[in-house]
């Protein structure tokens, strides 16, 4: 039962955000232990939008940043110019390659990052909870996803910036293919 769970939540970077898109480049890039999924949507049913705010439409590039020895994945926003729009951080119980492809498994938990106060919170609690409560995820787990919340919260706090840490936009720059 649990591992059927686990496989629920596992999302590969080449298959997230991409059901609103009808054409576009994805590239893969590995550098020590860290996959970077780099997506150029070039045709989209839709945008996708969080707090009326476009994400991903027409143009625009998502950076993945995916850790093999930790336990997050970040994604990186950017428009049609290349310009920065925000960061999302998702928590998860383990990063893997499956199919030369990198996954995590999502443990429903994510920081999100606030551009008008410049600060970071967490997100998606009540999924987390809702999680535990159907028990899609045990008590240790939900622990584990707070644990790693609060811990990335603090060293984001004490100034650990993940877009100067994995600086996507040279992914960007070095892939005028996309």
């Amino acid at each position: 039962m649990r591992k059927k769970v686990y496989l629920e939540k596992q999302k590969f970077t080449t298959n997230t955000y991409m059901k609103e898109a009808i054409d576009y480049d994805i590239i893969i890039v590995k550098e020590e232990d860290v996959f970077v999924t780099i997506k150029h949507y070039k045709k989209m049913t839709k945008p996708v939008v969080f707090d009326n705010k476009t994400y991903i439409g027409e143009g625009y590039y998502l950076v993945e940043i995916t850790p093999l020895n930790e336990n997050y994945n970040i994604r990186f926003y950017f428009d049609s110019k290349k310009e920065y729009i925000n960061c999302y951080i998702d928590i998860t119980r383990e990063n893997g390659v499956e199919y030369k492809t990198p996954y995590y498994i999502d443990l429903y938990l994510d920081i999100l990052y606030n551009l008008e106060n410049h600060t970071y919170y967490l997100v998606d609690e009540e999924e987390l909870e809702e999680a535990y409560q159907a028990k899609k995820i045990s008590k240790k787990d939900y622990q584990f996803a707070y644990k790693i919340g609060n811990k990335l919260l603090k060293e984001l706090e004490n100034g650990w910036n993940p877009k100067e840490e994995w600086k996507p936009e040279k992914y960007l720059m070095n892939k005028e293919s996309l």
